[in-house]
């Protein structure tokens, strides 16, 4: 498989806490990739060190063969790094359809000239009524933000990834605090951004779904990477087990 994204010697520190440190990881192209680990293990300070919220505190993050560490977040998602939060916050007061559109704006928006043109182009609207049937959002996408499910509000969060038309979408824990139901229809999702090749990174403190989605697991503990395999290879794996498989997640 052609490798997307390279991680070398990734280190993130804050005082004397060291969320990560040093991690390693390759992600291929075309892949469903999983991160798990134990509460407090450092995953979503590995996605915020990834896309740019945090500046590492050394190690590498290299991008289709060019170093990116450090790059804003809104410069990452321009070259393709897009990510979800484990807390949506939608634009409350605009539509779900808007709130698809304004994500575009990363590509709209590259200059101050750019600010005077309209908004709505045909294409970004188009492109924004796609993504909202593709997400199953067809039936709420003139509804307020504010007044859709949480279901609904993970769906827009990963409709706003998918507007930016990534090379990379990182899903930080999609499936928290859904019912089942709900939990079933995002995890169906996934399986259909995988199925059309797109490279997915998650994290998903819900095993079964990680079990079921991933083609590969990485599993962190302490900011250290402490296994990494097939799903199989993971669920076996005598170190996860004590670290992780016995917890309960964050």
């Amino acid at each position: 498989m052609e490798e997307l994204m390279r991680i070398e010697g990734l280190k993130m520190y804050f005082g004397g806490l060291k969320a990560i440190d040093g991690f390693d990881l390759s992600i291929y192209k075309g892949e469903t990739l999983g991160i798990i680990g134990p509460n407090g293990a450092g995953k979503t300070t590995l996605f915020n060190a990834i896309c740019g919220v945090y500046v590492p505190t050394a190690g590498k993050v290299i991008f289709e063969g060019k170093e990116v560490q450090g790059t804003p977040a809104h410069e990452m998602a321009k070259k393709g790094i897009s990510r979800t939060f484990q807390i949506s916050k939608p634009l409350s007061g605009l539509t779900i359809f808007d709130n698809v559109v304004a994500a575009a704006g990363v590509h709209e928006y590259t200059g101050i000239r750019s600010y005077f043109h309209k908004a709505h182009t045909k294409d970004v609207e188009d492109r924004a009524e796609e993504v909202i049937r593709e997400v199953g959002l067809a039936e709420v996408a003139n509804k307020k933000a504010s007044d859709v499910s949480l279901g609904y509000l993970r769906r827009l969060e990963i409709a706003r990834a998918l507007i930016t038309q990534p090379k990379l979408i990182m899903l930080d824990e999609p499936c928290a605090g859904l019912s089942n139901f709900a939990i079933n229809e995002i995890t169906q999702l996934i399986l259909n951004l995988k199925e059309k090749g797109q490279s997915i990174v998650l994290i998903e403190h819900n095993l079964p779904i990680t079990m079921k989605v991933c083609d590969r697991i990485t599993v962190l503990s302490y900011g250290k990477k402490i296994a990494e395999g097939t799903p199989e290879e993971v669920r076996t794996d005598k170190q996860v087990i004590e670290a992780y498989l016995g917890e309960e997640d964050d």
